[in-house]
Formats: C-alpha cells, structure tokens, sequence
C-alpha cells in the first residue's frame, strides 16, 4: 500500500495519516504490533470548580414550564418530582434546590431535552 501511495505522487496528508493509522489498527489485531498507551486526565476538584445552581423563584419556574408547554404533572414527570413539587415552587412555598435547581437550570438553557424525556401515548 505504501508503495502504491508513493507511484501516486500524493503528498502526506489528512488521507494518508488516516490510511496509516489503518494499517496500525490492523497491525494491533494481528497481534503484530502493542496498541499505544492511552491516557486521559481526570478534572478534579484540585483542578476546577463548579459554579452553583441558580435560585429559582416562582414566576422562573412557572415560565420555564410554559415554555416547553407541559401540565404541571407532565413536566413534575420528566424533573423526576412530584406534581405537588412543582405546584409547590410555582406557589412560593417550596424553593427548587440541589439537583432540580440545576435540572431547572438545563430546561431554561436547552428545554430540548425536557421534551426529550415526554413520550406521547399511541391513542386507543
């Protein structure tokens, strides 16, 4: 193959390191080659921090849900709480905190995948 490449005249490129990496690939599973040593690094708090979630307030609440235009029960469903949860937050009397902050947080940014979660029923 390396030959046939060269009577081409192509100069080394994105294909001919992809053909390369090819016949490593095959070498690896013919036992005829080590594959290399893999690393990755870890993200540790030593390293970052993550920011805290937002504090929702009623009327936040009650707008993120009619964007993605679910029932109270219905968006409760794909948050993993209970209709008297989000009623709850909506009313004043319960402040979103922990993870239904940030799954509150992730449905203002992107309600995709709120809507993700909603499977609709076949009718009868």
């Amino acid at each position: 193959m390396k030959a046939a490449r060269k009577k081409i005249g192509r100069t080394t490129g994105y294909g001919d390191r992809l053909i390369a990496s090819l016949e490593q690939a095959l070498a690896i599973e013919r036992g005829e080659a080590a594959p290399a040593a893999v690393r990755s690094h870890v993200i540790t708090a030593r390293d970052t921090s993550a920011r805290p979630a937002p504090n929702y307030r009623p009327g936040q609440v009650r707008k993120i849900r009619a964007s993605v235009k679910l029932s109270q029960a219905v968006f409760a469903a794909t948050l993993n709480v209970s209709p008297e949860t989000v009623r709850a937050w909506e009313q004043g009397k319960k402040r979103p905190g922990g993870p239904a902050a940030r799954l509150l947080e992730l449905a203002e940014k992107d309600p995709r995948w709120v809507l993700g979660a909603v499977h609709l029923r076949e009718p009868k």
